[in-house]
């Protein structure tokens, strides 16, 4: 139906090589700051809340993602929708509480929130002499 020939069917077998080769990405990223901290949001199409890790370590946050194949039994005459990796990483401030970050992924966007730790400022009234 497609007419696929011997030299494109190489192609695709190319491609597939290629694709399966690791290639890792840096993903795009909107980041938000509010009273409450801050939220990073990274482009990751094709990765599922099972293919995500976020890890905080010495004030660096790090976003890992892999996209992931559709469940599909098909044999695919062309295949160009790419595999990815994705990882970047962020030095952040000394005032987020590390024990409170979370993150959620839907359709390809993972959301990080980075919350402030509560303040301990205190207003002392200092009596003047």
């Amino acid at each position: 139906m497609f007419g696929i020939t011997k030299k494109q069917d190489e192609t695709t077998q190319a491609e597939k090589a290629q694709a399966s080769a690791g290639v890792t990405y840096v993903p795009a990223v909107d980041i938000t700051e509010g009273e409450a901290g801050y939220t990073i949001f990274a482009d990751v199409p094709g990765a599922n809340k099972d293919s995500v890790n976020v890890t905080y370590e010495n004030g660096v946050v790090t976003l890992k993602a892999q996209s992931v194949a559709a469940a599909n039994d098909a044999e695919h005459i062309r295949r160009e929708f790419r595999f990815a990796n994705y990882e970047r990483s962020f030095r952040v401030s000394d005032d987020v509480d590390a024990e409170k970050i979370s993150a959620e992924i839907a359709n390809g966007v993972l959301q990080v929130t980075l919350p402030r730790k509560a303040s301990t400022k205190k207003n002392i009234a200092v009596t003047v002499k």
